[in-house]
């Protein structure tokens, strides 16, 4: 028994999309709107796999340089743990856990003392310094992303692009597809309507007989 791989399944569909374009007597216009419908879907799939490895490609190059301008932009400096900020927690509470809210207090710029919010990632208490990322005007900002979450974030966007053009491209041929179905079924059957009473030789009483 003769095996499919995948890759001679991805081959011959190439092929048949893509393949010879001499005369085929027996093609009605539907199989023909078929084949440029899988065209279609080919080289969409091509275009838009070039398109996001070219984007992709630019935001790995780049990613460096933007994570050296992120960093340039914020400023690591050391907050006071003030106290909770839940209503409900003790007035005077000295532990907090992981993951809680707390306010915390600094000074950035010089002689200009903030004071916010943020979820703490350790354990400590009242009073303890913990690391905060500022602004130029001492406002909380994000934690700058790396060099390389960056190109991870660029690989993972560039694939989700391709994967969701792909599926769009796949939901317009199948939807391609169902029209020409039903428009088949009509032709056939507009066809066998005009057949069938000289096939079943209710015209001339001899079935099989398509002659009048």
């Amino acid at each position: 028994m003769r095996r499919h791989t995948p890759s001679g399944r991805v081959w011959r569909s190439l092929r048949g999309a893509f393949g010879r374009r001499g005369p085929r007597p027996m093609w009605r216009p539907v199989d023909r709107a078929r084949r440029r419908a899988r065209m279609l879907l080919v080289a969409g799939l091509l275009v838009s796999l070039a398109a996001n490895a070219v984007l992709a490609a630019h935001a790995v190059a780049t990613a460096p340089a933007r994570a050296r301008a992120g960093a340039a932009k914020v400023h690591r400096i050391d907050a006071l743990v003030l106290g909770p900020v839940r209503p409900d927690a003790p007035a005077v509470a000295t532990r907090f856990r992981a993951g809680e809210l707390v306010r915390v207090g600094w000074t950035y710029p010089a002689d200009h003392p903030v004071v916010g919010r943020i979820e703490l990632l350790d354990p400590v208490s009242a009073g303890q310094p913990v690391p905060v990322w500022v602004t130029d005007r001492g406002e909380l900002a994000d934690t700058p992303q790396g060099a390389g979450a960056l190109m991870l974030l660029a690989l993972a966007g560039g694939a989700l692009g391709v994967l969701t053009l792909g599926l769009g491209l796949a939901g317009l041929y199948l939807l391609r597809c169902r029209t020409l179905d039903r428009r088949a079924h009509r032709a056939w059957a507009a066809d066998w309507a005009r057949v069938e009473p000289h096939w079943s030789g209710r015209v001339d009483g001899r079935p099989g007989n398509p002659a009048a």
